[in-house]
């Protein structure tokens, strides 16, 4: 009994130490820019990776073929995604292969792409895996206690993308949703973006809010780097609420989802609603 309580005890300080570990391996690579794009003229990019950490750090890189969910985040594509699925890991190359970095230390990663001459219209793409390789840690114990390897493999990925054609995708607003809670006096505010058209789009989302009662407008929410994915048609959004004041009232909310990047300088969609006091729900904040 008292072996088992030992074991379990040494089960649970590993899991703890993973948790620590992927926290820490997420924290010590910095990576900059966070996605990539090709258009119809670029032929190389260059991403700088640095080692924010204390400790040496290895990184192998390689390519994964993943699917954008409409709730946000990714999902591996499944063998039958990705026979139809449009790559561009086929089209690019990269270099190193590998990299290890002392702390401090800055690494550029070389990425070429060569596209074929009857390449379709529409846009292409994969993501650049990182993947840490930590030295294995092993903790001996006494021969009642349970010797502990730990070999954890924590990984980053971001997307590439080569975009072939000039057309771009229009997006407009179809719902919304507005909450307050009068107590804390912070707020949530939802829509759901709607996008035509075969290539991704990239920018901000941000909410402002008329007040009826003296017609000041002010931004109250917003998300930054927000990209509707080329497969994906409909995406759900989650503004984060910002400290400007706010009165419940009668009012005008508009939603600006404008370009960044290589969109800099376009506005997707601006729409408004027209929202009495009595439609925004409410709701309290622990």
């Amino acid at each position: 009994m008292r072996e088992n309580m030992i074991n379990l005890r040494s089960l649970i300080f590993g899991l703890i130490l993973c948790m620590l570990f992927i926290s820490h391996v997420k924290a010590d690579l910095l990576i900059s820019p966070t996605r990539v794009v090709f258009d119809e003229r670029a032929r190389s990019k260059q991403i700088v990776l640095i080692n924010s950490g204390s400790k040496t750090m290895t990184y192998r890189l390689g390519w994964d073929q993943k699917k954008a969910l409409t709730s946000g985040g990714y999902a591996d594509l499944t063998a039958e995604e990705l026979s139809q699925f449009p790559v561009a890991s086929d089209m690019l190359r990269f270099s190193p292969k590998q990299v290890s970095l002392k702390p401090g230390e800055k690494q550029i990663v070389k990425i070429a792409v060569r596209k074929p001459k009857d390449l379709e219209n529409g846009e292409y793409r994969s993501h650049l895996l990182f993947k840490a390789l930590p030295n294995p840690k092993r903790q001996e114990g006494t021969h009642n206690a349970m010797s502990l390897s730990l070999n954890v493999r924590m990984s980053y990925s971001m997307p590439v993308m080569i975009r072939e054609g000039k057309e771009t995708s229009t997006v407009d607003i179809s719902e919304y949703s507005f909450d307050y809670s009068p107590e804390s006096h912070r707020g949530k505010v939802s829509v759901v973006l709607n996008k035509s058209g075969e290539k991704s789009t990239f920018g901000n989302v941000l909410a402002y809010w008329s007040n009826s009662n003296n017609g000041q407008k002010s931004m109250i929410a917003r998300v930054n780097s927000h990209s509707i994915y080329a497969e994906t048609q409909r995406s759900e959004v989650d503004l984060v609420w910002l400290d400007n004041p706010f009165t419940l009232s009668d009012g005008i909310l508009t939603v600006v989802y404008e370009g960044e990047s290589e969109y800099r300088g376009q506005t997707f969609t601006t729409q408004q609603f027209n929202v009495s006091k009595e439609n925004i729900s409410t709701f309290a904040l622990n």
